[in-house]
């Protein structure tokens, strides 16, 4: 008995020691600015003992005396810290190495890069401003892989952006837009007759209302899995722009001051031996007495005599008397002095901006304002932008935060130019139509006092009417637009911590803006006057709400959510537009219609109601799980549509910790299904409302029927990739495979017109891509004054239609102004142009008929629209204070058609009607003939050039390849020493933008150039502009 009692007091003495032994030890967790950081996790090593600080960063825990505290904060660098003092405060380090890279993913949500399982690439802001970029979506072209960016140089024009391919026949393939958490409506409001060639103003995507000044990084979500939270819209992908913000601590005032030039730089190459006309002999006439000899006025092609400083004419000028210096005075028939590149202005952009930002412990706020002043190359155009920015973030209570912002864009452009084939397009009539010896000097005269136009396609020297084409300083001074467009964006959102690993988020996200647009036709204009007013408005509004739980268990980790959304979105339009002319000249107001003026408004709504959840568990930081699900219910199709995705990682570079070249390694797989919605009024048929028939009303069907029983499209993605980084990080690679198979393709069916209908939406049909994408980083030199950096970016997409309805082979997606049709071809690629080829023989030559001519092949088709590659490789040079920075950007395959290809021979404008003789001497096509003899016949270079027009199309086909200095940028900062304390950073920085083309298939049309709008129609050239070469300067000075 004695034995067992001394036992047990022995027992509880040495309980009581240990006991005794454990005691509380308290402190303070801050970040390197001294700033507390809620929300930290101190752990007791190798138990699960564990808390997080409080508001203030402060932390109490009770140990053992041998404890060892493990301290982790997302963005932070974990640390172990013997609990050997009290107080004990720690100072975190953010933490830079690639395993724990903070990504901005779906939502907006941020997370580490090593728990995601799908392909995030991510720039920075300042590879946007440093290039002095004025739109932040060609910003993207050569900098992230997979993506393709058409992006022609016109004033505010439309960026075309592709994230792994087309994956719709006829529903929208652009990406979902997101600012800061706000889905942003990215609508292009481009007319058919615009995107198709046929002639229009590009009036650019609403997207180019995002102010480059403002950002701070770039993430892009390229597949399924990326994306599927955001249901349907994501089905192409997702850019999400975070704006920069005030940072805990500091408090700054930014200004940013900026010049960019621009100047015309590809453009078909002319001829400048003949002049105008239809015949090498000119008319004479007899005006007051005399004798004069007289140029062919009338006719638009310069098929006229060869140039001779000693035949004087008169030219079209020389009828008004009150030009005096002109009136029936002769001028040699020469080459102009003044040519079309005289036309062109050099453009110039100025941009001013300025931001305050202040950050306390508690919250933060930024302001800034933003100025951009553009003038274009074509005369008397020009584009204005001001934003306004304010966000900020504030803790009401330490468990309550309130983050918001607000953004205000208006934008004012005036007169953009017209594109393609059409009377407004100057483009058209300098390279496709005209007459060679025009001197521009002569033709800024464009206007008589009694306001008439002088054109210098004259019907005859006495009847000054236009037959077909204006003097292009009328169109661009007289046949005017204008367009406005002004936005608010913003959201509220609050964050309530119901425990440490509870907590739940809601919020309100708006985008609003009314889009204005006028257009004029002059009285006195060859085509007939008129005025047209556009006004839309457009909105969306989103409500959601969703409650996260994140906790961790010595190895294990958890964060999930579950949340809900509503989205509803309002849409309406109010046309109005004169007929039968203008009565007043210069009054342009509907009121001025000669005949009852025409309207029409249209107004829609959509709504989605969506639930969604997610779930992504962890292993000893090494292996991910997740898994999403969101289910959307529309208003717009019959059935709800929903969205799982599935995602692994493997980071095995934990278990190979002893392999010292291996920084970091990364296996990831995804699987998800997504789907693409349908319109509104898509699933019941209402009736069109027409212009009254006298003062009857007219009413008929709609071209397509609507479908009751209507699905969205769905698209499944797979995707497995590997990320690897070697020799601490100096070199790496990120790779992805993946392919995306979308079934139900919403398409129209040709019906019998018995039914009152053309066409019905179905869905039917199945479109297949698949890529890989390779994204490289390599530093080959590093010191402590000099760093050398290449970032590479490979793409390559391989789309393939699978099927479409039952036996149906093909479906017309576009026509070209003339000859050329896109079509979407069971067995190809997206975007075939279609029209008629050479004939060849079984050797591949090809065949000149009898006459010397070209043998006429079948209709087929002459190429698709999408390339087979794209290459960004960027080069990045440190020296001290100093950076260099170049972007060459390569495209390799893809086709376009080109009208100005066709007609510009067609009409003797271009260069090689006029080289090497062939108008004196012919030319012998290259070919055999039928028997396989080589040609040698003759033929006229008259005919010869005509046949582009009415032969074989694939003359006017060609490889939509270059090899493109996209950017280059040099930038200086001064030494800290020489700017004193006030001012932390004066930077200087010098670029310039498409400084070099090389490779083009045809050296007179950039390839980008042949792109009028952001849809699906692309590739065909319907009179195109010349592109242009950006340069300029900028200014930074943050105090």
């Amino acid at each position: 008995m004695r034995i067992k009692f001394m036992f047990l007091l022995t027992t509880i003495l040495v309980t009581q020691y240990f006991f005794a032994q454990e005691r509380n030890v308290k402190g303070k967790i801050t970040d390197t600015n001294n700033l507390p950081i809620p929300g930290v996790n101190v752990i007791e090593k190798g138990t699960t003992n564990s808390i997080q600080t409080d508001i203030n960063g402060e932390y109490t825990i009770k140990v053992s005396p041998t404890a060892i505290l493990t301290i982790s904060f997302l963005g932070m660098k974990t640390k172990d810290v013997k609990a050997d003092s009290n107080p004990l405060n720690i100072i975190l380090k953010p933490e830079v190495t690639e395993m724990d890279t903070i990504v901005v993913t779906a939502l907006g949500i941020k997370r580490e890069k090593k728990a995601v399982g799908y392909s995030v690439q991510e720039i920075k802001g300042d590879v946007i401003n440093h290039a002095g970029q004025t739109n932040a979506l060609s910003a993207l072209s050569g900098n992230i892989a997979g993506i393709q960016v058409t992006a022609p140089s016109t004033m505010g024009g439309s960026s075309k952006i592709l994230i792994r391919g087309v994956g719709s026949i006829t529903r929208n393939n652009n990406p979902l837009i997101v600012i800061d958490g706000i889905p942003m409506d990215n609508t292009n409001y481009n007319s058919y007759s615009t995107e198709s060639g046929s002639g229009g103003r590009d009036y650019g995507d609403a997207a180019a209302d995002i102010n480059p000044d403002d950002i701070e990084s770039v993430s892009v979500l390229k597949g399924g899995p990326a994306a599927a939270l955001y249901g349907s819209r994501a089905a192409n992908g997702v850019i999400m722009y975070t704006t920069k913000s005030g940072k805990k601590g500091k408090s700054e005032i930014s200004l940013q001051t900026g010049l960019t030039l621009e100047n015309i730089y590809i453009m078909p190459k002319l001829q400048n031996l003949y002049g105008g006309g239809s015949s090498t002999t000119m008319e004479t006439a007899t005006i007051n007495g005399q004798l004069y000899t007289l140029a062919d006025y009338r006719t638009d092609e310069s098929w006229g005599p060869k140039y001779n400083a000693n035949l004087r004419y008169l030219p079209w000028s020389a009828f008004d008397p009150e030009f005096p210096n002109d009136y029936l005075v002769t001028k040699p028939w020469v080459s102009p002095r003044k040519d079309v590149k005289s036309f062109f202005n050099t453009g110039y952009t100025a941009t001013t901006s300025m931001a305050v930002s202040h950050g306390t412990k508690n919250g933060s706020i930024r302001m800034s304002l933003s100025n951009q002043n553009t003038t274009g190359v074509v005369p008397n155009s020009k584009l204005s932008k001001n934003t306004f920015s304010i966000n900020g973030n504030t803790l009401l209570h330490e468990k309550l935060r309130l983050d918001g912002s607000l953004t205000y864009t208006n934008t004012n452009a005036f007169n953009r130019p017209t594109q393609g084939y059409a009377g407004n397009s100057v483009a058209q009539k300098f390279f496709q139509w005209g007459q060679r010896q025009l001197d521009f000097d002569n033709l800024k005269n464009y206007k008589l006092s009694n306001g008439k136009q002088r054109s210098w396609n004259r019907t005859s020297w006495h009847d000054a009417t236009p037959m077909y084409s204006d003097n292009p300083y009328w169109t661009t001074y007289e046949n005017t637009s204008k367009d406005q467009r002004t936005r608010f964006t913003g959201n509220l959102k609050l964050k309530y911590n119901f425990t440490k690993n509870l907590y739940a988020i809601g919020s309100i996200n708006g985008d609003q803006y009314n889009f204005t647009i006028e257009d004029r036709i002059a009285v006195y204009s060859q085509a007939m006057s008129r005025y047209s007013q556009t006004i839309r408005q457009i909105s969306e509004m989103n409500y959601e709400a969703r409650v996260h739980f994140d906790k961790r268990w010595d190895q294990f980790s958890l964060n999930s959510f579950v949340g809900i959304n509503r989205r509803h979105n309002e849409y309406q339009a109010l046309s109005g537009s004169t007929s039968g002319g203008l009565v007043i000249p210069n009054l342009y107001n509907l009121t001025n219609s000669k005949n009852l003026a025409t309207s029409q408004n249209y107004y829609s709504q959509l709504r989605v109601n969506s639930i969604y959840a997610m779930a992504s568990l962890g292993y000893a930081n090494m292996l991910y799980l997740e898994a999403t699900n969101r289910k959307d219910w529309f208003s717009t199709v019959a059935r709800p549509a929903n969205y799982p995705s599935v995602t692994g990682s493997f980071i095995f570079s934990e278990l190979l910790k002893d392999v010292s070249w291996l920084s970091y390694g990364k296996l990831r797989s995804g699987w998800a299904q997504v789907s693409n919605g349908a319109s509104p009024y898509s699933i019941v048929n209402y009736y069109t409302i027409n212009s009254p028939f006298q003062t009857v009303p007219s009413y008929s069907n709609p071209v397509a029927a609507n479908n009751s029983d209507l699905s969205p499209e769905t698209k499944v993605s797979k995707e497995i990739g590997l990320e690897v980084r070697l020799l601490k990080n100096r070199l790496g690679f990120d790779l992805s495979l993946y392919e995306d198979v979308t079934r139900d393709l919403i398409t129209p069916l040709q019906i019998t017109t018995a039914t009152g209908f053309y066409s019905k939406y179905i869905n039917a049909g199945k479109m297949r891509n698949r890529g890989i994408e390779l994204s490289l980083s390599l530093t080959p030199v590093k010191s402590s004054n000099f760093s050398w950096d290449i970032k590479g970016n490979f793409s390559k997409n391989d789309n393939k239609l699978l099927s479409l309805y039952k036996d149906t082979k093909s479906r017309q997606l576009a026509s070209a102004p003339f000859r050329v049709s896109l079509l979407a071809i069971v067995g190809e690629k997206y975007g075939q142009l279609y029209g008629i080829d050479y004939a060849y023989n079984e050797d591949g030559e090809k065949i000149v008929n009898a006459n010397g001519f070209y043998k006429v092949g079948s209709r087929k088709t002459l190429g698709s629209i999408i390339p087979d590659y794209n290459i960004g490789i960027r080069n990045n040079f440190n020296y001290k204070q100093w950076n260099l920075g170049c972007l060459i950007d390569i495209q390799k395959g893809g086709s376009y058609f080109s009208t100005t290809h066709m007609y510009g021979h067609s009409s003797g404008i271009m260069e090689e009607t006029a080289a090497n003789g062939i108008r004196e001497n012919g030319i012998v096509l290259d070919g055999v003939l039928e028997d396989g003899s080589p040609n040698t016949k003759v033929v006229s270079a008259y005919r010869w050039a005509k046949a582009y027009a009415n032969s074989v199309d694939a003359q006017n086909v060609f490889d939509a390849s270059y090899v493109k200095l996209r950017e280059m940028t040099l930038s200086y900062s001064l030494p800290k020493k020489a700017v004193g304390k006030k001012i932390s950073q004066v930077t200087f920085s010098a670029f310039a933008r498409n400084l070099f083309a090389w490779g083009l298939h045809w050296n007179g049309m950039d390839p980008e150039n042949t792109s009028y709008g952001s849809g699906n129609i692309q590739g065909l050239e319907g009179g195109s502009l010349p592109s242009t070469r950006t340069y300029g300067m900028n200014v930074t000075i943050k105090i």
